[in-house]
């Protein structure tokens, strides 16, 4: 089984291959759950893999959420910066 980043595409991918056929591509956290379902014949554990990948997408969900709003406060300060400029 051959694993590797294909850098040819943007974002780079996780590729998994055997006897030259693909059969995954996408994250590496996502590769790496699919080699765990192979080697337990399709299942996953719910506590071990699924809760911790949640956590951590809705952590990064609610960051961006935050930085958004703070990005959106600073365009309108600087909005009514170049206002008063103008003047």
């Amino acid at each position: 089984m051959k694993k590797y980043w294909d850098n040819n595409t943007k974002p780079s991918t996780w590729v998994i291959e055997d006897n030259n056929e693909e059969l995954f591509r996408g994250s590496y956290k996502n590769g790496v759950m699919y080699l765990k379902s192979l080697e337990n014949e399709g299942m996953i554990s719910f506590k071990d893999d699924y809760l911790p990948a949640t956590t951590q997408l809705s952590e990064r969900g609610y960051r961006a959420l935050v930085v958004q709003k703070e990005l959106r406060r600073d365009i309108m300060k600087l909005k009514k910066e170049l206002k008063e400029l103008e003047k």
